[in-house]
C-alpha cells in the first residue's frame, strides 16, 4: 500500500477553534521532526478545547510515525512496491507507542461522535474520515493487514466524499480520496476486485488529480500531498518531479533531515550519483544520523546510499569505507543486501571475481530476507553471469 513517512495531517479545514490552530502548529513541528515540542503543542490544544477530536487524532498519528521510525521506515523505497514482501519479519512495535495510538484514536473517534461535534456537518464528516484513514494506515503499515484495512478505508472515503459535497470549495478531503483511488489502482486484479466489493474504486488518473488538488498552495494538506506525490513520482520513474517536490519540502521544513536522505535516494534512482553524493554528504557532515527522533538503521541508510553513489562515481576506496560503515551500523536486511551488492561491484572492478561472487551471494540472501525484490533480481543476475 502506498504511504509516506510523514505525519498524516488530519486536522480539519472547516473548524476554527483555537485548538485547531494549535494542532496545525503541532503538525508543523512534527514535519521538522521536533516531536517533543509537537506533543507539548498537542497537549496545549487539548486543554484549549477538551471536546475537539483533532489534537487526539494528531497524537495518535504522531505515535504511528514513531512506530514506523522504530521499524526503520525513512525513505520512499519502503513504499514503492519493491520492498513489499508480506512475510518480512517486522521489528517489535514499542508497546507504549501502540497503546498511545489506540487510546488517542479511540478518544478522537468518541469525541467525533458527540452531538456537539456533529453540528457542523462538513467538519463532522471530515473528522470521521480522518479518524478512519489513520486507523486504516496503521493496520496496513504497522500490522501488515492490507486487506484488513479496507473496512476503515471505505469508511474514510465515504466520509470524505460527504465532506467534499458539503464544502465543495475545500481541497483537503481530496487527499484521502486521491490516495485511495491511486492505491487501489496499483494493486493486483484480485485485490482490486475485492476492494470493489468493499466499495472502493481505483483510478490512477483521478487519484493523481485529486492529490494534486490537495497539494494546492494554502491547503492544510499540502505537505502530505507533496510527500505522497514524491513517492508516486519515484515509483513511476519521474525522478525530476520527485526532486522538485523534495526541494520545496526542504525549504518549508529545513529541520527534517529525512528529506535530504530521500533527496539522495531519489538522485540515485535518477542515475545522478554526483547529486546524490553532494546531498548526502551535506547532511552527514552535520552529524544528522545521530539526531532525534531515532530511526532504526538510519545511519546505515545514509552510508549505504552514499556508498552506492560513490561506486557509480568510480571512487572505489571511498565507497568501500561507506559501505562497510553501513554494514557495521546494524542495518535492516534490505540495506545489508544493497551494501553487499555494491561491494560485489567493487570487487569485480578490482579483478576479484571470487570475492565478488561471495558478496553477491550475501546480497541475495539479505535481499530475500528483507523482501527487496529488485535487489534480489539484480543479485541473481550477477550470480548467473558469474556461473556462465
Amino acid at each position: 500500500m502506498l504511504l509516506t513517512v510523514a505525519v498524516f495531517s488530519a486536522t480539519s479545514a472547516f473548524g476554527s477553534p483555537a485548538s485547531r490552530e494549535r494542532t496545525q502548529q503541532a503538525y508543523a513541528l512534527a514535519y521538522d521532526l521536533q516531536f517533543d515540542r509537537c506533543y507539548a503543542a498537542l497537549a496545549d490544544a487539548m486543554a484549549m478545547d477538551p471536546l475537539d477530536p483533532a489534537p487526539h487524532r494528531a497524537m495518535a498519528s504522531l505515535a504511528w510515525i514513531e512506530i514506523l521510525f522504530a521499524q526503520g521506515v525513512a525513505t520512499f523505497e519502503a513504499f514503492t512496491g519493491e520492498i513489499s514482501k508480506d512475510d518480512v519479519v517486522r521489528p517489535t512495535v514499542p508497546p507504549a507507542l501502540a497503546a498511545r495510538f489506540h487510546q488517542e484514536l479511540e478518544v478522537a473517534t468518541t469525541l467525533s461522535n458527540l452531538p456537539a461535534a456533529t453540528r457542523n456537518q462538513a467538519d463532522a464528516a471530515y473528522q470521521a474520515g480522518a479518524n478512519a484513514i489513520v486507523s486504516s494506515l496503521y493496520s496496513a503499515t504497522v500490522e501488515g493487514r492490507t486487506l484488513g484495512a479496507f473496512g476503515d478505508a471505505r469508511r474514510a472515503v465515504n466520509a470524505m466524499a460527504r465532506a467534499r459535497g458539503l464544502a465543495p470549495g475545500k481541497p483537503e478531503p481530496a487527499l484521502v480520496l486521491g490516495m485511495s483511488e491511486y492505491t487501489i489502482s496499483t494493486m493486483s486484479w484480485p485485490v482490486r476486485s475485492l476492494a470493489r466489493l468493499k466499495g472502493l474504486s481505483g483510478n490512477r488518473e483521478r487519484g493523481l488529480a485529486l492529490m494534486r488538488e490537495a497539494a494546492a498552495p494554502g491547503a492544510e494538506t499540502r505537505t502530505d500531498a507533496l510527500l505522497l506525490l514524491m513517492v508516486i513520482d519515484n515509483r513511476e520513474g519521474r525522478h525530476t518531479d520527485a526532486t522538485r517536490r523534495l526541494t520545496e519540502l526542504k525549504l518549508a521544513h529545513p529541520g527534517n533531515r529525512l528529506l535530504w536522505l530521500n533527496h539522495g535516494a531519489t538522485a540515485l534512482e535518477a542515475d545522478d550519483p554526483i547529486e546524490a553524493d553532494r546531498v548526502l554528504s551535506e547532511r552527514l557532515a552535520d552529524g544528522c544520523r545521530t539526531a532525534t527522533p531515532a530511526v532504526l538503521g538510519e545511519t546505515a541508510m545514509w552510508f549505504a546510499h552514499r556508498g552506492a553513489a560513490r561506486v557509480r562515481r568510480h571512487q572505489l576506496a571511498e565507497a568501500e569505507v561507506d559501505l562497510r560503515r553501513a554494514l557495521a551500523a546494524e542495518p535492516r536486511d534490505w540495506i545489508s543486501g544493497r551494501a553487499h551488492a555494491q561491494l560485489g561491484i567493487i570487487e569485480l572492478r578490482r579483478g576479484n571475481p571470487d570475492q565478488a561472487r561471495r558478496d553477491f551471494e550475501s546480497a541475495l540472501a539479505f535481499a530475500e530476507r528483507g523482501g527487496d525484490a529488485a535487489a534480489a533480481r539484480d543479485a541473481r543476475r550477477q550470480l548467473r553471469v558469474r556461473r556462465s
